[in-house]
């Protein structure tokens, strides 16, 4: 991790007001934008007064003159933006997730209340066009408080919409997710430009079916693009999935069938959603299928909005209702990006973990040795991943070296590089091997975490790089958490400061002092050693885990922490 007040190699400054724009996770793209009005009824039968005579729970078209007949004879309603990824957007907004919608509305009252519903939940409308003398679309939702199943009458005739030509790669510019609905399939071309642009910029491609009519009526372009390999993950309701492979619902395991479908086409795999069952996934070549039972006694909401009083009840229903009591946007965000961060560890797997300065340039000459290191470590360890904060300097320089000696390498980045409105260096690592956090301690806490040994067969390790404030701030942290027996690692992991060329001599003469001054006793220092160059590094990690060190280069420099306390002028070996 580089130090929380350094500038770096390759870094873009952006203003404050910019930030969101310029590190958003996940673009959805929905070509019309549309305003959904959200009735409630006591029970089906209230529906069926309405005239509403055909299936429910689907989705028709209808014209403009019905959706104000529906609104007329149904009483109190309410408005908001609606659509699946405008819904989508803002229900990860709620989670702290940076997002972007990408559209067209109407130069309409409907249009201007779209825009400012999406703003007010922290979405980015910078992509939203505005079409003159075209209305905004809009939909009446029709919903019973029991089962939560929606029956839908859209107007889309004449509506505003997004064309093909206007989806770019640019809009999806260092995004990890790319979100789009089948409904897009009902605009000529701008399903394909999504996932061209998306995959040109980089990023995973997510589809969702949107509904069963849509699947029925667009089976075969589904079924192309999904064979095509593009998507990453699909998402389906039961009646969804059931469509997908041509099979009544009333099959027992049909649903099940579709998920296998789309699962073997998606790299990441499928889900399908049941309603108050639940959901379940399959991964892309598993065999198993992972079932989610639904949180019981959850009471019908409309919208996607993580609204404090509904963060409040999430936090009560996990950890009882004196959480629920305190809960806050921030410690909510903290929750979720440390389950992120988890995340992408269990993906990855447990490796060792860098630390050093963000501000050192390739024209340092600690870059080539920790280029280096990086390399030589993972060949040397084998198959584990080489970790870092994901910024510059030698984060950069180790991640460089490990990645070209074949190595995997994953990053726990933050968005604010040292304390100033800088957010990130070059994307040098893949977009699926990094998760961004907002707040440090979320950041501090993975990367400790990527380094624990749950296992004996585990080779992992922390390395300290040449670093400032912020290496010493995460170095401080780490030897209190092993002195006070809080790391959370089952097995000894080795703690190791790169001494390049002196850089630590003055540190280790000052952990002298304090145990000289009976602050501080040599022991309680663990498994930190202190090597000279990268020789003694390797010679450290291969006694550690009983591998034959490397031979050839320079002669291997390396010390326990404590024979340095103990007698600094000590012979080293």
């Amino acid at each position: 991790m580089g130090d929380q007040a350094s500038l770096g190699l390759d870094v873009t400054y952006t203003k404050p007001e910019e930030e969101a724009k310029d590190v958003v996770q996940v673009v959805a793209v929905q070509p019309v934008a549309i305003v959904d009005h959200l009735l409630t009824f006591a029970d089906e039968k209230s529906i069926r007064r309405l005239g509403v005579n055909d299936e429910l729970g689907g989705s028709h078209r209808v014209d403009l003159e019905e959706v104000r007949r529906l609104l007329a004879e149904s009483g109190e309603y309410y408005s908001r933006a609606g659509g699946s990824a405008a819904n989508t957007t803002r229900g990860l907004a709620g989670f702290g997730v940076r997002v972007r919608l990408v559209g067209a509305r109407g130069q309409d009252e409907w249009g201007v209340l779209f825009s400012s519903s999406m703003k007010r939940l922290g979405v980015d409308i910078g992509s939203l066009v505005t079409r003159e003398g075209c209305p905004t679309a809009r939909c009446c939702i029709l919903t019973t408080p029991a089962g939560g199943q929606r029956t839908m009458r859209t107007a889309m005739a004449g509506a505003a919409r997004l064309e093909a030509r206007e989806v770019v790669p640019a809009a999806f510019a260092g995004a990890s997710w790319a979100f789009v609905s089948a409904y897009a399939l009902y605009v000529p071309s701008v399903l394909e430009a999504t996932v061209d642009a998306a995959r040109a910029a980089g990023c995973l491609v997510a589809l969702d079916l949107a509904s069963f009519e849509v699947v029925r009526a667009q089976r075969d372009a589904i079924v192309a693009l999904l064979d095509s390999g593009r998507v990453a993950l699909c998402f389906a309701n039961e009646d969804e999935a059931c469509a997908l492979v041509d099979k009544d619902v009333s099959d027992e395991f049909a649903h099940l069938e579709g998920l296998a479908f789309a699962a073997a086409r998606c790299s990441v795999g499928g889900v399908v959603t049941l309603g108050e069952k639940g959901c379940v996934v399959r991964a892309h070549g598993a065999e198993a299928v992972v079932a989610q039972p639904a949180v019981s006694g959850v009471k019908l909401t409309l919208g996607a909005e993580m609204t404090p009083a509904t963060w409040a009840w999430l936090h009560a229903r996990m950890h009882g209702e004196l959480a629920g009591a305190v809960a806050r946007d921030s410690a909510a965000a903290v929750q979720q990006e440390l389950l992120a961060c988890y995340a992408l560890i269990e993906r990855l797997g447990r490796g060792v973990v860098y630390y050093g300065s963000a501000r050192l340039r390739r024209d340092s000459p600690h870059w080539a040795d920790a280029a280096d290191l990086g390399a030589r470590v993972a060949r040397l360890l084998g198959p584990v991943t080489t970790w870092s904060g994901g910024g510059p300097g030698m984060m950069q320089a180790v991640s460089e070296g490990a990645a070209a000696a074949g190595g995997a390498v994953g990053g726990i980045k933050i968005h604010r590089e040292a304390g100033t409105t800088v957010l990130t260096a070059a994307g040098y690592l893949p977009p699926e091997s990094t998760v961004y956090c907002r707040f440090l301690a979320s950041r501090k806490v993975a990367l400790v975490d990527c380094a624990v040994r749950a296992r004996e067969c585990d080779r992992t390790a922390y390395v300290f790089l040449p670093g400032g404030l912020g290496t010493m701030d995460e170095l401080f942290e780490l030897l209190t958490l092993a002195q006070l027996n809080k790391l959370g690692s089952r097995h000894p992991v080795p703690v190791i400061l790169c001494n390049y060329r002196g850089f630590y001599s003055a540190f280790m003469d000052w952990l002298k002092a304090c145990d000289d001054g009976g602050v501080l006793r040599g022991e309680e220092l663990g498994t930190l050693l202190v090597a000279d160059n990268n020789e003694g590094v390797l010679l450290a990690l291969a006694r550690h885990y009983g591998l034959e060190p490397p031979s050839g280069g320079a002669e291997p420099i390396v010390r326990p922490a404590a024979e340095w306390i103990g007698d600094a002028g000590g012979e080293r070996s």
